[in-house]
């Protein structure tokens, strides 16, 4: 066989089923699903294929961005990408490189190129290591930290994982470079998880080599008219996304961690697997960071005020 048999990556989320828990470990808009993008999906008709070109969605997002039809190149989910972008830039044996600890599916897709990952700081040192491909998310998961923009032209390249872009005060605009491929994620903003939304952003010439591994109809019909509808779907961002940032910086206030950047932030705690053990067993599911290389950090997510109280009272209780 081509590639090798791995284990899935750890991620926060739903681990069944049915599960009755406060979810913290997932960062997602509580004051979600946008009901607009919802009344799309359910309007859709699933009785006939889609455009296969998905011209329509494509449109919508470039003129949203600015750019041309071809630089966009949708997706089913950010993994999704993430995985066909490792496909198609990276050999067996090359470097790739990630400043901070890398999103799971990106280091499990480099992993099944039989490629390698070196983890280097947020603040990277010059000249690059010599590398194919470069990874950041920004603003990082599950630091928060957010990086200015910059180029690393020894890199063929970039990839900007902007998933929690849109919870920022003041979004930061990465230029559209030659060697850049930014990856949006918009279901989180939206509080559209199941749906899958995503879209990747990148000069024509990358974004060809992408359309090339995606197979004919590869989004359902109303993910399509999804991904159409964001443009016209800011106002549910612009309702919600202060009062998160309002509700995330009071939580990380009251656990005494510094002030968060987006809607979720670490706490430094003694040991974080037996932590979020502990809490499971309350109901309460927050994350482990040992999968990031942060084995004494957790990662929180704001939820509602209610919530979050409850959170507080039994890490109270707990100290």
């Amino acid at each position: 066989m081509n590639y090798p048999l791995l284990p899935r990556a750890p991620h926060g989320g739903p681990q069944s089923a049915h599960e009755n828990i406060l979810d913290f470990s997932v960062n997602t808009n509580p004051l979600s699903p946008n009901p607009d993008l919802v009344r799309v999906w359910r309007a859709a008709d699933p009785s006939a294929y889609p455009d296969p070109h998905y011209a329509r969605a494509r449109a919508a997002l470039a003129a949203y961005h600015g750019v041309d039809p071809s630089s966009v190149v949708l997706g089913v989910g950010a993994s999704e990408l993430l995985h066909r972008i490792v496909r198609a830039f990276v050999a067996p044996g090359d470097t790739v490189l990630s400043l901070g600890a890398p999103f799971g599916e990106l280091a499990r897709a480099v992993a099944l190129q039989r490629a390698h990952i070196q983890i280097l700081d947020r603040n990277p040192p010059t000249p690059l290591p010599p590398a194919r491909l470069l990874y950041l998310s920004n603003p990082h998961n599950p630091t928060g930290h957010v990086l200015s923009p910059t180029a690393w032209p020894e890199v063929e390249v970039v990839i900007v994982d902007e998933a929690y872009a849109p919870f920022l005060s003041h979004p930061v605009a990465w230029p559209l470079q030659p060697n850049v491929i930014r990856v949006q994620s918009p279901g989180k903003a939206h509080g559209l998880l199941g749906l899958r939304p995503a879209y990747a952003l990148a000069h024509p010439d990358l974004a060809s080599h992408l359309v090339n591994l995606q197979p004919a109809w590869a989004l359902p019909a109303p993910l399509a008219e999804v991904l159409s509808a964001l443009p016209a779907a800011d106002a549910f961002l612009h309702n919600t996304l202060g009062k998160v940032r309002t509700w995330a910086a009071a939580l990380a206030q009251t656990l005494g961690a510094p002030p968060p950047a987006v809607h979720f932030f670490t706490l430094t705690v003694p040991d974080a697997a037996q932590l979020a053990n502990f809490l499971l067993r309350q109901g309460i599911r927050v994350r482990d960071c040992a999968s990031f290389g942060l084995p004494n950090q957790i990662r929180i997510a704001t939820r509602l005020p209610a919530d979050n109280h409850t959170l507080v009272e039994i890490l109270a209780a707990l100290r």
